[in-house]
């Protein structure tokens, strides 16, 4: 039965224009506009337009002349071998096959891309309980992808040719908006290109790549990591690739979540009953929120959290059917949501929630296989976690488990306890330097420019629960701590349900304030990230795709550390010295650090820094088998200097205020260094 709503209620998505009005001309957002990304993005765009344009004349001649949609796609393409490597795309499509494979035995009939992340979740959660094992090489990684092509091969193929078929009916009902959404979509893959160089990567999530890439085993360590074992589904994903690989493939697996991500926001507008016109507009919306390219610049969870939550609010709302394949799909992506991190886990409680009351209940043998199945999915790092250190979630809710690897306090992040309130959207939008290491600008416009969207959203039957889930999901990772990336996946729920709210107003109308929005979110792209701001993409492409001066200026360490490799140093710890830098994962089981990463490490380093003759600093580098140091010469001390002299330490080579020294294989006991 359909409800005919007031005439009047058609005005609420006008409400956002206003108030988003009202916010520009009381904050300084317009002045903070980035001009010179916005140059960029204009240059970029032109190039792929003119290419797009190029492939649609050469390929005329043999086919019928592509959409501009499908040749954009296409033209994206080549930027992402150029700037990433052959070796890395090559490896994530290898693995993007694989998953597929395998998520054609438990969604046969669905699109493809629901197949991949299903794939990519039964992949990460069956390795997350073998990290443990020396079992992680090329070899068998290979084995392992021929072994599943081979397997579904007879529904691998038919499962292609039906993408490409889905493909070309959306692109042919809305041309002109599935170029718009590709275009945006392909402006914020740029940020694909650029080196891993971001703080969380450089001293956490690159530690588990590493490690299988070189030992072909995880050895967590937590005494050395206090993060090791926490949730770690998606650095499981970049070190498949990577390892298949042999380097790092962050940007293509990037991309790839990219695809997933629009993919998801398209299908769920569709089961919203959202027009072919405002399908992808909802894709152009999630591409142009400033966090959708500054996530991609990085290995942080949100952005492959956000793909998987969109495919489940996809799934939950397609027609009721319930089943037991449905259940399984659904506790396969809650069960990814919660091997890549706690916070996912949580924002996954309302979408199932959600499908509880919409579809049909399994019975209750099957219910407890859909438990399970979610629990093997998702429970690997909590499991070896609650039996290596006696905490599931190390180092959060220590307080309480009492692990001796942490202080017995419950871990939070002071910065971002700010409170709690009903302004809080309208201080993400204009002050979300105060949420978020970024410019005020990060959170897009969409908080506001979208409210009254949500609101009609709210009043039509048709949306009505997905604008609570949607609400939900915003709130509930934002209640203990005001973190604005934590909040990326509800934006991206937000962006869907708002273009399918405005699906009665007038297509013109409804186009033309989705489109202002998508504008002004890509006009604050380079706000959500500093490599952004910083012009990162400019430098790479001006430097032909060598991405040794970005290392250099934004993370010398990085440099020093592939000096390292190629100066055959492969024996010893290596220890980076200063605590603020510790970008130690990148030498997997040989890296150390003496941040608060590491607290016994940190506390040895604070007792040393007491003795002005360094020979308790000189006593450490033994104790921890110390061969290799890289430090930063504005921050070494006079002790630290001290011990590397009474160690007979070398300087091997210097690069942007970064030393590597090396220290003979055998060297005076530390006890006769004391005399």
């Amino acid at each position: 039965m359909s409800v005919i709503l007031p005439r009047s209620s058609y005005l609420l998505p006008w409400l956002g224009a206003v108030l988003l009005a009202a916010g520009l001309v009381r904050s300084d957002l317009l002045a903070q506009l980035p001009a010179n990304r916005a140059s960029e993005l204009l240059v970029l765009a032109l190039l792929a337009w003119a290419l797009a344009w190029v492939l649609r004349r050469v390929l005329h001649g043999r086919t019928a002349r592509p959409a501009w949609a499908s040749a954009l796609a296409l033209a994206w393409c080549p930027a992402l071998l150029l700037f990433c490597g052959v070796l890395p795309v090559l490896a994530t499509l290898l693995l993007a096959l694989a998953a597929c494979a395998l998520g054609t035995r438990l969604a046969p009939r669905q699109p493809m891309t629901l197949q991949l992340v299903l794939g990519l979740a039964l992949l990460a959660g069956g390795l997350g309980w073998m990290l443990l094992l020396p079992v992680h090489y090329r070899w068998s990684y290979l084995l392992l992808c021929a072994g599943l092509l081979f397997w579904q091969r007879n529904a691998l193929l038919p499962s292609l040719h039906a993408a490409r078929a889905r493909w070309q009916i959306s692109v042919q009902q809305a041309p002109r908006s599935a170029a718009l959404a590709v275009m945006i979509t392909g402006l914020a893959s740029t940020a694909c290109w650029l080196p891993t160089l971001q703080y969380d990567d450089l001293t956490y999530h690159l530690r588990l790549p590493w490690q299988l890439m070189l030992s072909g085993v995880y050895t967590p360590a937590p005494e050395q990591q206090i993060w090791a074992l926490a949730p770690w589904a998606s650095d499981v994903i970049h070190a498949f690739a990577q390892v298949l690989a042999g380097a790092e493939a962050r940007g293509p697996v990037n991309a790839l979540w990219l695809l997933v991500l629009g993919a998801g926001a398209w299908q769920f507008a569709r089961h919203l009953s959202a027009g072919p016109v405002l399908r992808w507009f909802a894709v152009a919306l999630v591409a142009s929120l400033p966090l959708t390219p500054g996530l991609a610049t990085s290995m942080q969870t949100e952005l492959s959290s956000a793909a998987v939550l969109v495919w489940m609010c996809a799934l939950t709302a397609a027609a009721p059917k319930g089943g037991l394949r449905f259940w399984l799909q659904l506790a396969v992506l809650a069960g990814l949501l919660a091997a890549s991190k706690t916070m996912a886990a949580a924002t996954a409680i309302p979408v199932l929630l959600w499908a509880l009351l919409r579809h049909p209940w399994p019975s209750v043998s099957r219910i407890v296989l859909v438990i399970a199945t979610g629990l093997v999915v998702g429970g690997a790092s909590y499991a070896q976690s609650a039996w290596l250190t006696g905490n599931p979630v190390l180092p959060l809710f220590n307080g309480v488990f009492q692990s001796p690897y942490y202080a017995p306090v419950n871990f939070a992040d002071a910065r971002y306890q700010l409170g709690f309130n009903a302004a809080l959207p309208w201080s993400l939008t204009f002050d979300s330097a105060r949420f978020f290491e970024s410019r005020n600008g990060a959170a897009g416009v969409v908080l506001v420019a979208l409210a009254g969207c949500w609101l009609l959203a709210l009043l039509r039957p048709a949306t009505r629960a997905a604008a609570l889930v949607t609400a939900a999901v915003l709130v509930v990772p934002l209640l203990p701590v005001q973190y604005l990336r934590y909040a990326y996946p509800g934006l991206v729920l937000l962006c869907v349900v708002a273009a399918a709210a405005v699906n009665d107003l007038p297509l013109r109308a409804a186009v033309g304030l989705l489109a202002a929005v998508c504008v002004l979110n890509v006009g604050l792209h380079a706000n959500g990230n500093w490599m952004l701001r910083g012009g990162a993409v400019k430098q790479l492409v001006l430097a032909g795709g060598d991405v040794q001066p970005l290392q250099e200026h934004y993370a010398p360490e990085r440099a020093l550390a592939s000096a390292l490799r190629d100066g055959g140093r492969t024996d010893g710890t290596i220890l980076l010295l200063d605590a603020g830098e510790p970008f130690a994962a990148e030498f997997g089981q040989r890296g150390r650090s003496v941040s608060w990463y590491a607290p016994r490490n940190q506390q040895a380093a604070a007792a040393a820094e007491q003795d002005p003759l360094g020979s308790r600093w000189s006593m450490l580098l033994h104790t921890l088998q110390v061969s290799e140091v890289i430090l930063r010469t504005e921050t070494l001390t006079a002790p630290q200097q001290r011990a590397l002299q009474l160690r007979g330490a070398v300087l091997r080579e210097e690069r942007g205020g970064r030393q590597w020294w090396s220290l003979p294989a055998a060297g005076p006991s530390p006890g006769k260094e004391a005399q």
